[in-house]
C-alpha cells in the first residue's frame, strides 16, 4: 500500500550514498503513510525523531 514512498525512499538512500540523514523527509513520509494504512503502530513523529520537520521548522531556526 505504501510501496510508492518505499520507492521514494530507497532511491534517495541510493541517490545520496545510504546517508539516510539526507531522505528524512522521504522516511517521515513513509512512516506516515504505514501508520494511516494501519500497517504499523502508531507513533507520534516527534517520538519517530521528526521533531525537527514538523511545521516545515528546522530545531535549529527555533533557537534563534
Amino acid at each position: 500500500e505504501c510501496k510508492s514512498f518505499k520507492e521514494k525512499f530507497m532511491k534517495c538512500l541510493y541517490d545520496n550514498n545510504f546517508e539516510n540523514a539526507l531522505c528524512r523527509n522521504e522516511s517521515k513520509e513513509y512512516l506516515e503513510c504505514r501508520m494511516e494504512r494501519q500497517l504499523m503502530a502508531q507513533e507520534p513523529l516527534e517520538k519517530l525523531g521528526f521533531r525537527d520537520l514538523l511545521d516545515g521548522k528546522s530545531e535549529a531556526k527555533n533557537e534563534f
